[in-house]
């Protein structure tokens, strides 16, 4: 495991933790190191291990149990894709075992529309960025994406140039190129059809006369500063692509 260097960040060491216990699954009892082991191993504080430690265990990924220490959760860890923690889509297209690969489909500026505007706090008839893209696995599409934020979140509109080197995450290049960060979504899991949406019948090679499901699922994505940055829809065929997710049931008091 690496040492971390910025001490502040809990979301590195929940990340340098995961890893740990991916890479170690099966090599390791299913007790996980002590927070102060861990700290030593990181090189940060008790503190930061612990906020790490309690972000894993609300993802399912591991269960704290006082005065027994913290274990890790099989279950949820051997599941190819979970809601929790969020996963790239070519990396998940690719547990599944295809190739993945991604296309921009469009990128453009558009004016909001009363919709938008109120998802991303924005005054109607803003200029906004919109994101199309496609992923496939092993040249089949399975995920289409539509990506919307603030144009206003660019220097200079020549800055969509970039976008093409940023294909597989929008997440990057909101990073990097416009200097905000995502730190968490909210998402609403739906399902809708292409007879529904017949937009769907181009970029899924749909048949006129057949009913294909797909999951959408619809985000808001929050920065640092709880502000909304960007809105999300993503249609998912789960042919290629599974999501599971397990339930903590909450304890009486």
């Amino acid at each position: 495991m690496k040492r971390i260097r910025r001490t502040s960040l809990s979301d590195e060491v929940k990340e340098e933790i995961y890893k740990y216990i991916n890479e170690n699954l099966n090599n390791i009892d299913k007790k996980l190191p002590t927070e102060e082991e861990f700290a030593k191993m990181l090189g940060v504080s008790r503190i930061t291990v612990r906020t790490a430690l309690n972000d894993l265990a609300n993802d399912g990924v591991v269960l704290r149990r006082q005065g027994k220490g913290t274990f890790i959760n099989r279950e949820i860890v051997s599941m190819k894709v979970q809601f929790n923690p969020v996963t790239l889509y070519n990396e998940m297209i690719e547990e599944f075992g295809y190739e993945p690969s991604v296309e921009i489909l469009e990128t453009r500026i558009d004016i909001a529309d009363e919709d938008l505007a109120m998802k991303l706090n924005l005054k109607k008839d803003s200029e906004i960025v919109v994101l199309k893209k496609m992923f496939f696995a092993d040249g089949n599409p399975c995920v289409y994406c539509e990506d919307y934020f603030a144009a206003n979140i660019l220097e200079d509109t020549d800055q969509l140039d970039e976008m093409n080197n940023y294909s597989v995450s929008v997440f990057e290049f909101i990073d990097n190129v416009c200097h905000s960060t995502v730190v968490w979504d909210s998402t609403e899991i739906l399902t809708t059809t292409n007879l529904e949406n017949e937009s769907l019948n181009k970029y899924f090679n749909c048949d006129e006369d057949e009913c294909k499901s797909f999951l959408l699922l619809d985000s808001v994505n929050f920065n640092e500063k709880d502000k909304p940055i960007l809105y999300a829809k993503e249609y998912v065929d789960t042919k290629y692509v599974k999501f599971n997710s397990i339930r903590q049931k909450r304890r009486n008091l």
